[in-house]
């Protein structure tokens, strides 16, 4: 039977994330409407594009937390403190088992992760897509990042795509397997990386092999921490995973963002 009390929870805890976004998502479209429009058309209001904006996304994480709660308990997949939470029972039970798993992944997988940006990728980008990625990143702030990036995120790719990938390799396998469980979690994380690819070039990244190896190499590596913990332990353990992996980040982004920025004024 459909969980209409668990699906309305998840959608819930979206909201926030997608209303602390919303003010950097309007600049954006802003930005390529003035470059796309022609001269003579009026740009719609702020207000229209925010609702415009805000309601798109809702809707969609809406069919992924449908998704999700309709065939997660089908695959051997759960949010169980979500769970625990609508249903009116003790939360620490269904929290604890999630809690170091999350922190040690979380904490040492974004460490590889910004290891591998900075040191690796960064370096290999050209300048104009260095600066549009930093400034679309800094422009959500660490709000923006864990609250929309560690939840909504979180919804969209695990409990909404990743979950109906382990339903189809179920339907094709016969058992949720952990054959089946990797292949959605890879699957998932390549088409989460591509995923960014819209917004990153909207914002004036140049569409090369280096940003496209970046942007798909580098989520696919977080999904499979997040992946893993959703399979493993649940939704919210990716959740506190992801939202670690930008707390992590953040001060490098930060003070790499700070000089980036810095330079020009600094140059000759």
């Amino acid at each position: 039977m459909f969980n209409w009390s668990l699906f309305i929870c998840l959608v819930l805890v979206c909201i926030p994330g997608i209303l602390v976004i919303t003010p950097s998502t309007i600049k954006t479209v802003e930005r390529v409407a003035r470059e796309r429009m022609p001269a003579d058309q009026e740009m719609p209001s702020r207000t229209v594009v925010a609702l415009a904006s805000a309601l798109q996304t809702l809707v969609l994480m809406a069919i992924a937390a449908a998704v999700g709660t309709a065939l997660a308990p089908r695959v051997g997949l759960g949010a169980p403190f979500f769970e625990a939470l609508v249903a009116g029972e003790p939360l620490w039970p269904a929290l604890a088992p999630q809690l170091l798993p999350a922190l040690g992944t979380g904490i040492v997988g974004g460490l590889i992760f910004v290891a591998a940006y900075y040191l690796y990728f960064r370096p290999r980008l050209d300048t104009q897509t260095v600066r549009a990625m930093e400034d679309l990143r800094n422009a959500l702030g660490i709000w923006g990042r864990a609250l929309y990036g560690g939840i909504a995120e979180e919804v969209l790719t695990r409990w909404g795509l990743m979950t109906l990938l382990a339903w189809l390799g179920t339907l094709l396998a016969g058992s949720p397997s952990p054959a089946v469980m990797w292949v959605a979690i890879v699957i998932s994380g390549v088409l989460f990386g591509l995923g960014h690819a819209p917004g990153y070039l909207a914002a004036g990244c140049q569409r090369t092999p280096t940003f496209l190896a970046a942007i798909i190499s580098l989520n696919l590596w977080a999904s499979l921490i997040f992946g893993w913990l959703y399979w493993q332990y649940g939704l919210l353990a990716a959740m506190m995973a992801h939202a670690l992996f930008h707390l992590v980040w953040w001060p490098f982004d930060l003070r790499y963002y700070q000089r980036l920025v810095a330079e020009p004024a600094n140059g000759p």
